[in-house]
């Protein structure tokens, strides 16, 4: 019993860690293509989980996983932005310019 505990747990691990693999290549694309579309450049070409999160609203209550990241507009450092991805909704981008928030959302592959 207690073996099929362990492997359980250990199951559930790994598809916890698949998932949080997954959603930060989908934040890194989305990222990417948010900063080129605005003649940015993402720094490092990464991006670094900043937190997980309760998300709720009309349709379903679940988690998303937000990341942050830095770009930078003619060799100079900017604020950098964040990105959520969430299950089952679009990747939304924002990027924090001098002049206010850019938000977009980004459909997945």
């Amino acid at each position: 019993m207690t073996g099929l505990l362990l492997f359980l747990l250990f199951v559930f691990a790994a598809l916890a860690w698949w998932r949080m693999l997954q959603g930060k290549e989908a934040a890194r694309r989305a990222a990417a293509a948010a900063c080129h579309e605005h003649g940015l450049l993402l720094m490092d070409d990464t991006v670094v989980l900043d937190a997980i999160q309760m998300i709720s609203d009309d349709r379903s209550r679940s988690y998303g996983l937000r990341y942050r990241f830095e770009f930078a507009r003619d060799g100079i450092l900017r604020k950098g932005g964040s990105v959520l991805v969430a299950p089952g909704r679009p990747v939304t981008v924002i990027i924090n310019t001098s002049s206010g928030q850019v938000i977009e959302e980004i459909e997945r592959d």
